[in-house]
């Protein structure tokens, strides 16, 4: 009589909790269940700074609910501490950016590492269902910014109206600036057939000063080439007839008789002019006509 007692008692409780195990099922179920997919764990925007005008692209965020209540709040991004602004290892530069939510049209950018009271209308996932959000991040590059792979984890959140998170996903910003760099010539020249020609006048032997310099601009160490379709020489065209003459790149001597290169190491942005100065040689004796050389100058990104 005991023994049996005994069971009965034990079999009624463990049915009592498997009652309160399967309620609890019921309830978890019932409520909002968010998940947020951005897709990938990085948000690239990759930028030439000689060639782009903006760093902007678009990413599409998803936004899964399974549960069985609607999933209702606003977009909030926290920074978790770090400085705002994209940085890089080695360097105190930070790079601004701006991030907006395109369906609200709200400002979600974590400027005080967060973002702080977001308004607008509310996102809304039904229940068992699933929304795509649309997140702009446009990147303010500063003038002159070195090449190199900015980055900055951004921890993306819906929160509800009472301050509840339904969902929080990090994703790292990523700004990859290219190693750029182009040549070019400014100050007085002509183009003849689109190629830039720089008359000497009246040639005479002697060194001159020309009112032309070669620029380059680069987002880092660069490598400047030099090359003389004469190898230092002005010719007459169709005749044995030749002057030479040596070239002064700003304060370096070319060797134009063999193909001639520099390099300008740096792990900053440059902007460095080179006035051209040519040193004219013999010119006595010569055959009178026009003498001419073709120079071309390349520029590599190290």
């Amino acid at each position: 009589m005991i023994s049996g007692s005994l069971r009965t008692t034990l079999t009624a409780a463990a049915v009592a909790f498997g009652a309160l195990a399967l309620a609890g099922q019921a309830s978890a179920q019932a409520k909002c269940n968010l998940t947020l997919d951005p897709g990938a764990d990085q948000w690239i925007i990759r930028y030439n700074p000689l060639e782009d005008d903006s760093a902007v692209r678009d990413f599409d965020l998803a936004l899964i609910n399974s549960g069985q209540t609607p999933c209702n709040g606003r977009f909030n991004v926290s920074l978790r501490g770090e400085p705002y602004g994209l940085g890089a290892p080695g360097t105190r530069v930070r790079v601004p950016y701006v991030m907006r939510d395109e369906q609200s049209g709200a400002d979600l950018t974590p400027r005080s590492g967060t973002s702080g009271i977001v308004t607008g209308s509310q996102i809304h996932v039904p229940k068992d269902g699933r929304e795509l959000a649309r997140i702009r991040v446009a990147v303010q590059p500063p003038a002159n910014l070195p090449y190199g792979r900015y980055t900055q984890t951004a921890y993306i959140a819906l929160q509800a109206a009472s301050g509840d998170v339904h969902a929080e996903r990090p994703v790292t910003l990523v700004l990859e600036a290219a190693a750029a760099t182009i040549i070019g010539l400014k100050g007085e020249f002509t183009r003849q057939n689109g190629i830039p020609t720089i008359s000497l006048g009246e040639l005479s032997e002697g060194t001159r000063a020309l009112n032309t310099s070669v620029y380059v601009h680069s987002t880092a160490g660069y490598r400047v080439s030099v090359t003389s379709q004469n190898l230092g020489r002005l010719r007459q065209a169709g005749t044995p007839w030749y002057i030479d003459y040596g070239l002064q790149l700003g304060s370096r001597n070319v060797n134009l008789t063999a193909p001639y290169s520099f390099d300008v190491v740096s792990a900053q942005a440059r902007r460095d002019d080179y006035p051209l100065t040519v040193r004219i040689g013999d010119t006595s004796g010569k055959r009178a006509g026009d003498y001419s050389d073709i120079l071309t100058f390349t520029v590599a990104a190290i």
